[in-house]
């Protein structure tokens, strides 16, 4: 099953991310929900990235880190998600001009790795 979900489509392990991150108290696991958002968003699918961003951004189940909640944001703002783009305005404002070109350049490289090759 986990082989199939792995090698499944983007939509798919995006689901399964969307079940551990909204899940009931128990069933709730935010490391796993970034697992499977990650398997998404390295597909070039913008909603598992928005929201792989929104995790960086508030430190669910991965250390809190703007700079790679920005560029994952970005990535997806660059496909027309306009909740990546507002998420990635909001946390622009915690990053100062070094750390904001560093963001940058890291978005560049995640649309060049994660989403031309699927366009």
């Amino acid at each position: 099953m986990v082989q199939y979900v792995e090698d499944g489509s983007c939509t798919t392990q995006f689901e399964l991310g969307q079940m551990f991150h909204q899940g009931e108290d128990r069933a709730r696991d935010y490391e796993q929900a970034v697992k499977w958002y990650r398997y998404a968003a390295k597909r070039g699918y913008r909603r598992a990235q928005h929201r792989l961003g929104t995790m960086y951004a508030k430190g669910l189940g991965v250390g809190r880190n703007y700079i790679k909640a920005y560029a994952w944001c970005k990535v997806a703002a660059a496909q027309q998600s306009k909740y990546a783009m507002r998420k990635m305005k909001k946390i622009e404002s915690y990053l100062n001009p070094e750390q904001k070109a560093d963001a940058q350049r890291l978005a560049h490289q995640y649309y060049d790795i994660y989403v031309l090759p699927f366009r």
